[in-house]
């Protein structure tokens, strides 16, 4: 139940960075779209490789549990 409970924070998090990093930077704040600017690619595919890590290590664990 913990471990499931972790997971799934785990891929809302990673699921907010790929949003933040799809996000056009006029609808961000100036501080924030300064910092995204540079490592758009890095976040969207870093965000992209952690969720589907996380995605399938919750899945497992829902179906082993």
């Amino acid at each position: 139940m913990v471990l499931s409970l972790v997971l799934g924070i785990a891929l809302g998090l990673s699921l907010m960075i790929v949003a933040v990093a799809l996000t056009p930077a006029r609808a961000m704040r100036r501080s924030v779209a300064i910092i995204v600017e540079d490592r758009r690619e890095t976040l969207l595919y870093g965000g992209v490789a952690a969720a589907l890590g996380l995605g399938l290590g919750l899945a497992l664990t829902l179906v082993l549990s």
